[in-house]
């Protein structure tokens, strides 16, 4: 047997074929015995079964912000209403369709919402382990896909939530497929393909745009190589359009999907309000925050992720090093550094650095991973080591992956979906607006209209209740952006224009994110609508991220204001 040290591609010729670069199998490098085989699958069924316990168990936990927000949208999607038309936001619109096809099957409930999520979880975790075992073969695949599955159930990176970085990375991850196919084919119609996944991974937020660069330069790059590797008899005109045309063919598959998008919302006549929140008002967004503060948010983020998986991490580390000094082939290095690149630059716009946004950084944490457990497989077989030194990488692969479980255990184990929402949340009213929502929809018809000043659009969503405004979050009123003063305007114009039958006041500090500099008009206006027009049949208090009162009817007028947190639910005094 003759060992390697190099997850190599190595260019061969057979009869037949056209020359090019075809991956080697690693699980070819070097023997792996049955027990490392059976231990590998045992690694991967544990961590599935993991994965299925604790999604499952979890189903029903209240949806946050976010996922308030995409469900409303694409709940409205459902009801034949575009995006952008009766919810404001700077999403792009893929994440509403997908919310909107997930709820058409499983119910629009946070149940099926989460159903939703496992499956395209699970989906994201088959694509990985192919590419990982067609890399570096199965025990370097089976713990780099049992380490993204473990940490994506983590709070740390808020990974129970269906956030739109889950729905990012199922597509990159079929694009990154299809590139790797493409290393031996080279065919412009694979190319088309990735390109078009990409641009579906962009559809779902915005952050993909850095990915979608790393598949359009990664495709350049391999011709580019291929042409110059040509022996110069070969070199045609022709062959050097042909070539030309797969890079070309993966920038139109991913801009296809965009226009597409472009075109529908074109024809729904919402176009311009689109442009303005995911262009417009998106670019004052991501300029709120210096690089000095971005830093500052970039290592608590990160201290607190590394806190949960530090042996993951540590593997993680090991890669990156190997990556650096190892001897690689150069197509696989300027594979793994260029995607690990823009997978960082994809966490880093606006420097805000939330906990989900790594979501996006742990497909290429993965590969890392995958290289230092086959690179130290390799080596313990190429030095001849006692045959059981070479299940020692597999092993702590197996351990890391375990202990990633350890700090959050009563979290994915032991707690209720309401406690977990409460400890993963904490001072956000989500489990509070389960209450608010049965109420209102208790007190209202479905053809009348609420309102929510304050940043849960979760309670529209529960009620089916359409919004009196489209400004479904206070944030883009409370940022020092231009557009701010104008925003509050039109909101309060709105909800003048469409008079709410109830009207639901949260002051929360997390539900507004108040500046000094902010501009608090809105704040003045809404006590003397509601003093002039609404009556209070709703308290609900909060101290130390805890429910201290709630009241309904006649007796929320009784409580005493204990409490500088709370939810005000009020009626219009004309409604029956």
């Amino acid at each position: 047997m003759i060992y390697t040290s190099e997850p190599v591609c190595v260019v061969h010729r057979q009869e037949g074929r056209r020359e090019g670069t075809v991956p080697v199998s690693c699980e070819r490098a070097y023997p792996q015995s049955n027990f490392r085989r059976w231990l590998a699958w045992a690694l991967l069924a544990c961590s599935l079964a993991v994965v299925l316990y604790v999604r499952l168990r979890l189903l029903n936990v209240p949806l946050e912000r976010d996922e308030g927000e995409y469900a409303y949208a694409g709940q409205l999607i459902i009801g034949g209403l575009p995006p952008y038309k009766l919810a404001y936001n700077m999403k792009m619109p893929g994440i509403y369709l997908a919310y909107a096809g997930i709820m058409a099957v499983f119910g629009q409930t946070a149940a099926g919402i989460h159903l939703g999520l496992l499956l395209v979880h699970l989906a994201s975790l088959a694509a990985l382990f192919v590419i990982t075992k067609r890399l570096f073969g199965l025990s370097a695949a089976a713990v780099a896909t049992s380490a993204y599955a473990l940490m994506t159930l983590s709070p740390a990176f808020l990974g129970l939530a269906a956030h739109a970085t889950h729905f990012v990375v199922l597509p990159e991850l079929l694009g990154i497929w299809l590139l790797l196919r493409f290393e031996s084919a080279r065919h412009w119609r694979g190319c088309f393909a990735s390109g078009c996944f990409f641009g579906l991974a962009f559809l779902m937020k915005q952050h993909a745009a850095f990915l979608c660069g790393f598949g359009a330069l990664y495709v350049a790059w391999l011709c580019v190589r291929e042409e110059l590797s040509a022996p110069s008899s070969s070199v045609t005109a022709r062959r050097t359009l042909s070539v030309a045309l797969r890079p070309m063919s993966f920038l139109v598959g991913a801009v296809l999907p965009f226009l597409a998008i472009c075109m529908w919302l074109k024809i729904a006549g919402v176009f311009p309000q689109f442009w303005f929140w995911t262009v417009s008002y998106a670019r004052q967004y991501v300029s709120v925050f210096t690089p000095a503060q971005g830093l500052r948010n970039a290592l608590y983020t990160f201290g607190e992720i590394l806190f949960v998986a530090p042996f993951l991490w540590m593997i993680a580390a090991f890669g990156l090093r190997l990556l650096c000094v190892a001897q690689l082939a150069l197509q696989r290095r300027v594979f793994l550094a260029g995607f690990l690149g823009f997978s960082v630059l994809a966490v880093c716009p606006g420097y805000f650095f939330r906990p989900h946004y790594f979501i996006l950084l742990l497909p290429a944490v993965c590969f890392l991973i995958a290289l230092a457990v086959w690179w130290s497989e390799v080596w313990i077989a190429k030095e001849k080591r006692q045959p059981w030194l070479r299940h020692l990488a597999l092993m702590f692969g197996l351990l890391a992956c375990a202990e990633s479980l350890c700090v959050y255990h009563d979290v994915l184990f032991t707690l209720s979906p309401t406690d977990v929402c409460r400890r993963v949340y904490k001072g956000r009213p989500f489990p509070e607006s389960l209450d608010i929502a049965r109420y209102i929809a208790s007190n209202t018809r479905p053809n009348e209209r609420i309102a929510v000043v304050g940043s849960e659009p979760e309670i529209y969503f529960y009620t089916h209740r359409v919004s009196s405004t489209g400004y479904i979050y206070m944030y883009p009123l409370m940022e020092p952006q231009p557009f701010a003063n104008d925003m509050q305007a039109q909101m309060i114009r709105e909800i003048e224009q469409n008079p709410p039958a109830y009207l639901v006041f949260t002051f929360v500090p997390n539900s507004w994110l108040m500046r000094p500099t902010s501009n608090r008009r809105v704040l003045d206006w809404v006590q003397r609508y509601v003093d002039e027009n609404m009556q209070l049949v709703g308290l609900i208090q909060y101290r130390d991220s805890k429910t201290i009162g709630m009241a309904w009817g006649n007796q929320a007028a009784t409580p005493p204001l204990r409490s500088t947190s709370y939810t005000a639910i009020y009626r219009r005094v004309d409604q029956p």
